[in-house]
């Protein structure tokens, strides 16, 4: 049993909250609730709602997430991010910019999960700009979408935070095409290199405005402004086929 785990569980039975109670609390189902608690999710999807039901600080939180997230990587395979540049761009032609291609780690056919699933990628939290690590970590699995049954490489992403509200949710979870080109206006998740050498790529999830020059312009929501990176940083742009609620 993780940390997390055991300090949910634990601080559940002091304020005599019940799975089912919290699940009812934080709009979440039972078993998903009964899975956390088990230590058998490294990543809740309601986090926030979570803390504050337990009355736990949000800062003790995510380092719970972090550790816990930690601890699952090292008991599985983590799937490989391959940048292929340099490629194509989009930019008034419609040109694509190069995939990151993501290996996941095989599902077995004991699982009990049915169907293909596909990867929730990311690091457990994002930053206040909507801003993820992508470290090849996989913090879950969920579901295949009919559209994306015969795509390569598509995964998901939780959405946290609310620089792209009132579009996407905290919580919302959107699916990705990394093999589809992307167009202007659409949203996307735009893998840039790291600060430093020695840590992973960056992500963010933006409305794509394009090329301008020598510099990519994403568009965010919340607050309502836009983002440049440099052409040369830019590492993908998948866009997302759609979002839905867990």
């Amino acid at each position: 049993m993780s940390k997390l785990s055991e300090r949910l569980t634990s601080r559940a039975a002091e304020l005599n909250i019940s799975q089912t109670d919290l699940a009812a609390r934080v709009d979440m189902s039972q078993p998903s609730i009964s899975d956390l608690f088990a230590g058998l999710v490294a990543s809740p999807r309601k986090w926030r709602e979570i803390a504050r039901e337990l009355q736990i600080d949000e800062t003790e939180m995510l380092e719970l997430i972090r550790d816990s997230v930690g601890e699952a990587g090292k008991t599985q395979r983590m799937p490989r991010v391959v940048s292929t540049l340099p490629q194509r761009r989009p930019d008034d032609s419609q040109d694509h910019e190069p995939n990151a291609i993501v290996d996941p780690a095989p599902i077995s056919a004991s699982s009990g999960r049915p169907g293909r699933m596909l990867p929730v990628l990311g690091e457990a939290v994002g930053g206040d700009d909507g801003q993820y690590t992508f470290n090849g970590q996989v913090l879950d699995y969920v579901a295949c979408p009919p559209s994306l049954a015969n795509v390569p490489n598509a995964y998901a992403v939780w959405i946290d935070g609310e620089s792209m509200y009132p579009r996407y949710k905290s919580g919302e979870l959107v699916y990705v095409h990394p093999g589809k080109p992307a167009r202007r206006g659409d949203d996307v998740i735009v893998q840039v290199k790291p600060r430093h050498e020695d840590m992973p790529p960056r992500g963010f999830v933006k409305e794509l405005v394009g090329f301008i020059g020598d510099k990519l312009v994403l568009k965010q929501y919340n607050p309502d402004m836009r983002i440049e990176f440099p052409r040369s940083d830019v590492i993908s742009i998948h866009p997302i086929t759609f979002s839905g609620k867990y």
